[in-house]
């Protein structure tokens, strides 16, 4: 068999258990580290180009209008009940019911969502100066025709996100998961011809990305069997329950794009650079949040449902409390080496080769703080909203969301009338918005409190998990310290030192924090070291 073959295979079977859940962990790992990439790059060329990191505030204003409408109209609707419905017909046997449901499901988003955009188009010269009030006639019309040009990405990941959950339910997962890795790979060779062809390409690097991710997945999506036949079913019963169980979760999704549009709208009067800087620090700080907690959450919710259906209440309960003191446990010293060494890594991120002018990396380093500090309830959110869907309630965390949002968009308007935060009060406030929200899903589910204090084995865990964080937190400092030692001896750019600074505290510090939980024999410890082989004499 030829390597081409070989590759070929590779796209279309991926069905096992270990090697789907292997191939998903790494491209998952590998596509956020090339999204962090793609911002470095991007921050880069435009601050060779401009001198400034402000005419990413257009590139990224751009993006708010038509990713709503996506949000509003497809995602909730992939993520709550089309996987699932295809699955279903799938484990039934019928092929030929579901490639027809399948083009069904095709045809409807494709036309809902074109319908939409074409809307959007013409109303886009009307809304955009409304949403951007800060802006200049000259940002306006630049963020107009970037985000016209931008309409076009919605329907090819309409035509990919639909293609990727069929896929799915086929066990198929390799093409879907590498769809992400090629759209970033697009954006970055754009990036790269900033300096060339202005800001523009780099739009045109989004729209040709967006294609890319549903054409590597075309190949599979053909020889599994699928062939389009354009039909609507606004009245199939399948269409019917899809819309029934997504408009909870779109509730909550459009919810998120709307405060993000409220705080780029106040971000558009602070200083020009504000939107860019606070979209990018985001990216940053919700790196570790998908990387371990999203993936964490997702892999407990078929425990949450099992013991909700057996009603083993007592189970569930303890189920919750161990998760959130494995979040503890990964979220406390991660946000103190994330602190410690923030001017390193927003140095390396934002202003690689001092490409962006010192005040602004200042203030990317005070968003980023703001950010960072409420991990550990960004990341419960995702696991207490699944500990509500596995008792088949969607309802309260909806509701509890919205409310955070906007408990988080009023104290951003406090914040930025009433201090000189700029654009860290926007995170800052975020942060506020998220630890509600963790604190609220945690009380609604009615559990003892005391349980998070305590392991399997009743012992005092959380007091360990505290005090090996703090010490873990000591030994970062005195890294941070001595990290400029060791860099030195390195023949290198500032961007060369500055990287083996951070590899030296994180590691220093992981070393040190991985010792302490196996001496202290913590849960957390015992379910994440190596299972031990026994041998056979």
């Amino acid at each position: 068999m030829t390597a081409l073959h070989r590759l070929a295979g590779l796209f279309h079977r991926s069905n096992n258990l270990k090697q789907a859940a292997g191939i998903l962990f790494v491209t998952v790992l590998v596509s956020n580290v090339l999204g962090l990439f793609r911002n470095i790059i991007i921050a880069n060329r435009v601050g060779v180009t401009y001198g400034s990191i402000g005419p990413l505030d257009t590139y990224y204003g751009a993006f708010v209008l038509p990713d709503l409408l996506y949000s509003i109209l497809i995602v909730g609707a992939l993520s709550s009940a089309i996987l699932p419905l295809l699955v279903q017909i799938d484990t039934e046997g019928d092929q030929q019911k579901f490639w027809r449901i399948f083009n069904v499901l095709l045809s409807t988003g494709i036309v809902i969502v074109v319908l939409g955009l074409a809307v959007l188009y013409f109303v886009l010269p009307i809304i955009v100066p409304y949403i951007f009030s800060g802006f200049d006639a000259e940002q306006i019309k630049n963020t107009t025709m970037l985000s016209q040009v931008l309409l076009l990405s919605p329907i090819f990941f309409t035509v990919s996100q639909l293609t990727s959950s069929a896929l799915q339910a086929k066990r198929r997962f390799f093409a879907p998961a590498l769809s992400p890795i090629i759209y970033n790979l697009a954006i970055i060779s754009a990036a790269t011809l900033i300096p060339k062809y202005g800001l523009p390409v780099l739009v045109f690097g989004v729209v040709l990305g967006a294609a890319a991710h549903f054409l590597v997945q075309l190949p599979s999506l053909i020889r599994l069997g699928w062939r389009y036949q354009f039909e609507l079913g606004f009245k199939n019963e399948h269409i019917s329950r899809v819309i029934r169980l997504m408009i909870p979760r779109t509730i909550a999704l459009t919810s998120t794009q709307l405060l993000l549009i409220v705080f780029y709208r106040i971000a558009s009067h602070l200083h020009d650079g504000s939107i860019a800087i606070y979209r990018l620090t985001d990216d940053l700080q919700t790196a570790p949040v998908l990387l371990l907690a999203n993936t964490l959450a997702v892999a407990i919710l078929p425990d949450f449902a099992r013991h909700f259906a057996k009603s083993q209440m007592h189970e569930f309960g303890r189920l919750v409390s161990k998760s959130l003191r494995f979040f503890l446990f990964l979220f406390l010293p991660t946000t103190l080496f994330l602190l410690i060494f923030r001017e390193q890594i927003i140095g390396l991120y934002i202003s690689l080769g001092q490409a962006i002018n010192p005040s602004e990396t200042a203030l990317a380093v005070k968003t980023f703080t703001y950010f960072v500090w409420s991990l550990f309830f960004q990341a419960s959110v995702l696991l207490l909203a699944r500990a509500f869907f596995a008792r088949n309630n969607t309802i309260t965390p909806t509701l509890i969301s919205v409310f955070s949002l906007v408990s988080a968009w009023v104290t951003a308007q406090l914040l930025t009338n009433n201090t000189d935060l700029g654009v860290a009060g926007l995170s800052l406030a975020f942060s506020i918005g998220s630890t509600l929200n963790a604190i609220l899903l945690f009380i609604w589910l009615r559990l003892p409190f005391s349980d998070i204090f305590y392991d399997g084995q009743k012992r005092h865990n959380f007091l360990y998990i505290l005090l090996g964080s703090a010490i873990t937190g000591v030994v970062f400092v005195l890294a941070e310290r001595f990290a400029p030692n060791i860099s030195s001896l390195f023949d290198a750019g500032g961007s060369v030192k500055k990287f083996v600074e951070i590899v030296f505290g994180l590691l220093t510090g992981m070393i040190f924090y991985i010792a302490w939980g196996k001496a202290f024999k913590l849960e957390q410890w015992q379910l994440i070291q190596p299972e031990k082989t026994s041998t056979k004499t």
